[in-house]
């Protein structure tokens, strides 16, 4: 493939900004779409699939001193049975993700998709997001790779897994106020209700 001259910048397949300083792609990268990587100003990388990185893409972690964390090397299990990742890797993941200290933070698996789609799900349940908004996400980003167990998966994860973090990023404590307030809000109409009735 013909390289690009330096003032074209190629973004990374399934490239998303998932939160602020949190963002993910495929972990397939070329030495154009590693370049797209300098805007970041990574501190780490996330990887959740078994393969590691390209030697490109190796390389380019180690000259930027970026800290990388392998967690689909350490946290593979095989016969899940029909779990299509273990509960240990996404709860390690989220972990990851909601440690402030790790920002900004790229996740990144051999498609894009499957591990990092199922591990932006389960931030997305931990957030208290729909389950359809959580399932419609997952789905505009796996395209024809998506899976009905991964769905299943993040359906079922259970956030009380996961161990937040001493400092964890504003966009999440901002979201957990934001939610607390609108349980308490609900909770005092519906006891106002039935208390006049």
């Amino acid at each position: 493939m013909k390289e690009l001259p330096d003032y074209f910048v190629q973004v990374p397949e399934a490239f998303a900004l998932v939160e602020e300083g949190v963002y993910r792609c495929s972990g397939v990268l070329t030495a154009d779409q590693i370049k797209y990587l300098d805007s970041l100003s990574l501190k780490t990388v996330l990887i959740l699939s078994v393969e590691g990185p390209s030697r490109a893409f190796s390389q380019y972690i180690k000259s930027k001193g970026i800290k990388r964390v392998h967690l689909g090397m350490t946290r593979w299990q095989a016969n899940l049975g029909w779990k299509p990742v273990s509960e240990e890797l996404i709860k390690e993941g989220l972990e990851c993700v909601l440690k402030l200290d790790y920002h900004p933070l790229l996740i990144v698996c051999s498609s894009g998709v499957r591990e990092t789609g199922t591990l932006v799900g389960c931030l997305r349940k931990l957030q208290h997001w729909n389950f359809n908004s959580i399932v419609y996400e997952y789905r505009s980003y796996a395209g024809g790779k998506g899976k009905y167990t991964h769905e299943l998966f993040i359906e079922l994860f259970d956030t009380d897994l996961v161990t937040l973090p001493a400092t964890l990023p504003k966009w999440f404590v901002e979201g957990q106020s934001m939610w607390t307030q609108e349980q308490q809000r609900r909770f005092e109409e519906l006891h106002r209700t039935q208390s006049t009735t």
